[in-house]
C-alpha cells in the first residue's frame, strides 16, 4: 500500500546522505537581507507528541555548532557523519529577505507530512524527551559533509534515539526541501535506497534520481535497493509507513 505524503528511514556508524544534483534543482529564492531568529510553533508544534515515549523532530533553522562523535546524539549536537572534528551550519537562508515565508513553508510541509505518525514538529529545542534534530543552511566544508544535498547517519536497528541529519542551502525548492528531510528521517530510522523516484528514500546513496516535482511517498514493502552503497544486512523490503509509525511511536 502507498501512502502519499501530503505536501510534497548492520550499520549505525555509516555517513548518510542526498546531493543536490543539478537535474533535481528547484528554483531559488531571492537573497536579500532578514537575518531574525525563527520560533514558528503554531497548532501542533508545542504540544506533546500523542505517544508516551514518542520522539519529536526538531528543525533548527537558526545556526548549530556540531561535533563528530561516534554517535550521533541531537542533545548534544554530536554528529557521526561528520569529515572534521567540529563545524558550524549558518543560520539558514542567511540574508534572504522570504527567508521568515521560507522557513514556514518548510515546516509547515514538515508537520503535513508527518501528521499521520503521531509525532510533533517544532523549531525550539525540546527541553527533555527524545528528538531528531534536522540542522539547514551552510555549505558541507562548514559542517564536514561528504555530500552537498543532505547527510544523515544509517542506523539499521534505530538504536540511535535522538538523530542528527543537516540539510544544505544548495537543495531548492520547499517541496524538495521537505522530500530531503522526510528522507533524513527514513535513513535515521534504518531505511535504505529505492529504486521508485517517487519514494521518499530514493536517492539515499544510490543512483536513484528522485522526483520532486511531485509529492514522495512512504510504501510498504517496497524494495530495497540491492546496488545502494549503504544497505541493512539480509534485508531485501522495507515497509516504510510502520517503520516511521514505530519510530515515533515506540
Amino acid at each position: 500500500m502507498r501512502t502519499l505524503l501530503l505536501l510534497a528511514v548492520a550499520c549505525a556508524a555509516c555517513s548518510a546522505k542526498i546531493d543536490a544534483n543539478p537535474d533535481q534543482d528547484g528554483v531559488d529564492a531571492s537573497t536579500a537581507g532578514d537575518d531574525a531568529a525563527v520560533a514558528i510553533d503554531g497548532a501542533g508544534g508545542d504540544a506533546a507528541p500523542v505517544c508516551a515515549n514518542g520522539r519529536v523532530v526538531f528543525l533548527q533553522f537558526d545556526g548549530q555548532t556540531l561535533t563528530k562523535a561516534a554517535a550521533s546524539d541531537a542533545t548534544q549536537n554530536l554528529a557521526s557523519w561528520m569529515t572534521i572534528a567540529t563545524g558550524t551550519a549558518p543560520p539558514y537562508k542567511n540574508g534572504s529577505g522570504t527567508r521568515t515565508a521560507e522557513i514556514q513553508a518548510i515546516v509547515d510541509g514538515m508537520r503535513a507530512q508527518l501528521a499521520p505518525f503521531n509525532t510533533q514538529v517544532v523549531t525550539t529545542r525540546p527541553t527533555s524527551g527524545d528528538y531528531l534534530m534536522i540542522v539547514y543552511g551552510g555549505q558541507p566544508n562548514q559542517v564536514g559533509s561528504r555530500f552537498g544535498g543532505a547527510v544523515q547517519a544509517l542506523d539499521c536497528g534505530d538504536a540511535v534515539r535522538n538523530d542528527v541529519a543537516w540539510v544544505s542551502d544548495n537543495v531548492a525548492g520547499t517541496q524538495r526541501i521537505v522530500n530531503f528531510s522526510i528522507g533524513a528521517i527514513g535513513f535515521g530510522f534504518g531505511l535504505t535506497a529505492t529504486l521508485d523516484p517517487q519514494d521518499c528514500m530514493c536517492g539515499w546513496d544510490n543512483q536513484c534520481t528522485s522526483d520532486n516535482s511531485a509529492p514522495c511517498t512512504l510504501t510498504e514493502g517496497i524494495a530495497r535497493d540491492p546496488n545502494a552503497n549503504q544497505r541493512c544486512a539480509g534485508v531485501t523490503t522495507q515497509d516504510e509507513t510502520t517503520t516511521f509509525t514505530n519510530g515515533f511511536c515506540n
